[in-house]
């Protein structure tokens, strides 16, 4: 077994563990903080498959995220749609709208493409802020009611907690599995080297297409989450900033390695709790931290962690053998 795979095992139990005793101690604010720290870690992960595996960088992901809770919000608060087939909906059809989408824009290559998803998610914005018929318009849409499978009904903090973390689990073991799939391996072929993919028989824009359209069903998701947590989404929420602090996540955890987005998302979003008589100051305290950590650990924390440790392992057997000679 690999390293990779024990830290992502040991993450994943500890995850587990924590979903299990953490409504128990903590309040219904840390559990609503918990909450969105999760729905946040789908829509990071959803960075990790295109940019991580793929090497596709995309800015996109806010705008996904808007697309599936407003898809969720349409349907339950104006056409009286149940909440699973809403759920359900929003992944399909934001992963559709992503394909859709990367037809068109994977014929650019490098950072015209990444450019290309500035735009996409600023037009999202737009719509989501000027569409009133559809989206509400400034005034969004309210009174979504709470996610609820039949007679059952997730409308308590701790309630919702549970129903996010199974969905975590889900996407997070769909992503391992991908990962050491054979699509996951063509999808680092084109991120480590594409003419070289190629070469290899990889179909690289029907590749990059589909990596597109899975990060847009985890947004989906995430998005039809959000708008039953909060039962209230406007524009404001899906914008270019969120995007690009996905990405730092991503970057300060590892973007090469499975449990990277995790510690990312986790580290962000707690921070502004853990530091908060440092409010006023917290930009800041982010860009120095991601500067700092980029000239230190270019790979993130999981990444200089590993590096950390093989060094320290190779120096162990170098004296190893030097004892023995």
């Amino acid at each position: 077994m690999t390293l990779q795979r024990k830290i992502f095992g040991l993450v994943l139990l500890l995850l587990l563990a924590l979903a299990l005793t953490l409504p128990f101690t903590v309040s219904n604010y840390m559990l609503r903080v918990c909450n969105m720290t999760m729905i946040t870690y789908m829509c990071v992960v959803s960075l990790f498959v295109i940019f991580g595996m793929a090497g596709q960088i995309s800015f996109a992901q806010a705008g996904f995220w808007g697309v599936g809770a407003y898809i969720s919000a349409i349907l339950t608060v104006k056409l009286h749609v149940s909440a699973l087939v809403a759920l359900l909906a929003s992944g399909l059809g934001t992963a559709a709208f992503a394909a859709i989408l990367g037809l068109a824009l994977f014929r650019l290559h490098g950072h015209y493409f990444g450019f290309a998803t500035i735009g996409v998610v600023m037009i999202l914005n737009g719509l989501f802020q000027n569409w009133k018929p559809v989206t509400g318009g400034a005034d969004g849409i309210a009174n979504i009611p709470p996610f609820a499978i039949g007679s059952l009904e997730f409308a308590s903090e701790t309630s919702l907690f549970y129903l996010i973390a199974v969905a975590v689990i889900i996407i997070s073991i769909a992503t391992y599995v991908i990962y050491r799939s054979s699509l996951g391996r063509a999808f680092m072929a084109i991120r480590d080297n594409e003419i070289a993919a190629k070469c290899m028989g990889v179909n690289c824009y029907q590749t990059k297409v589909i990596a597109f359209a899975i990060s847009g069903l985890y947004c989906g998701i995430a998005g039809s989450l959000f708008a039953f947590v909060s039962s209230y989404i406007s524009a404001t929420s899906f914008t270019f900033m969120q995007s690009s602090l996905y990405l730092v996540m991503l970057m300060l955890g590892g973007y090469h390695s499975l449990p990277g987005p995790i510690v990312g998302t986790a580290l962000l979003m707690m921070l502004p709790e853990w530091f908060r008589f440092l409010q006023e100051y917290i930009l800041l305290i982010y860009g120095l931290g991601v500067m700092l950590l980029m000239v230190v650990m270019p790979d993130g924390l999981i990444g200089g962690g590993k590096q950390a440790l093989e060094s320290y392992r190779n120096k162990r057997k170098g004296v190893a053998n030097v004892a023995q000679k």
